[in-house]
C-alpha cells in the first residue's frame, strides 16, 4: 500500500483531457513543450486520453527533441497490440532514450502469462528491467519471479513518476 509521496518531478498532464489523436497530438506537445522549464525533470501524463497505437507510435520521434521528458504515463489508453507489435514502440521510447520510464498499464494488450509462451519476446522485454511497466502496483509481491519482476516495475514507475513510497511490506 502506498503511504506517502516523495520529491517528484514536475508532472503535466492533458489538461482540457482531450481524446488525442494524430491529428491533435500536436496541440499537446506544443503546450508539453512551453510547460519545459530549464533542466527540470518532466513527467507526462497522457492517459486516459484515446491514444492508439498508431498515434503512440509517432510519439518518440515527436518527444525526442523535448530532452527533459522523464517518465510518460500512457496508461488507460486506447492501445490494442500483440506483443510483437507493441516491442517496437517500446525499444523506440527505451531504448532511444526518450524517455527513462514508461507506462503501459490498462491497455488492450494480451496477458503478461503470454509473453513466457515465447522466450525471445520476453527476453525483449525484460531487458527494460524496471523502466517499463504495465501496471500491477498495487499487488502483494507473490514470489513468483515473473509476475514480481512485473510488480516491482510497475511500482518503480510510480515512485519515479509520482513520488509514491511503499510501506517495508510491499516491497
Amino acid at each position: 500500500m502506498m503511504h506517502g509521496l516523495m520529491s517528484a518531478p514536475f508532472v503535466y498532464s492533458n489538461p482540457q483531457e482531450r481524446y488525442l489523436n494524430r491529428d491533435n497530438i500536436s496541440v499537446v506537445l506544443a503546450e508539453l513543450k512551453e510547460t519545459l522549464l530549464g533542466d527540470n525533470r518532466i513527467v507526462c501524463n497522457l492517459s486516459a486520453s484515446g491514444l492508439t497505437l498508431d498515434c503512440v507510435s509517432v510519439l518518440p520521434a515527436q518527444l525526442k527533441p523535448l530532452k527533459h521528458v522523464y517518465a510518460l504515463d500512457l496508461s488507460l489508453n486506447r492501445i490494442r497490440a500483440t506483443w510483437q507489435q507493441l516491442l517496437p514502440v517500446v525499444k523506440s521510447f527505451l531504448d532511444g532514450n526518450v524517455v527513462q520510464y514508461l507506462d503501459l498499464s490498462m491497455n488492450y494488450l494480451p496477458a503478461l502469462q503470454t509473453l513466457q509462451e515465447d522466450t525471445h519476446l520476453l527476453k525483449s522485454y525484460r531487458s527494460f528491467g524496471e523502466r517499463l511497466s504495465f501496471g500491477l502496483d498495487g499487488n502483494p509481491l507473490t514470489g513468483n519471479e515473473e509476475l514480481d519482476h512485473w510488480i516491482k516495475a510497475g511500482r518503480r514507475f510510480k515512485q519515479e513518476a509520482y513520488g509514491y513510497q511503499y510501506s517495508v511490506y510491499e516491497q
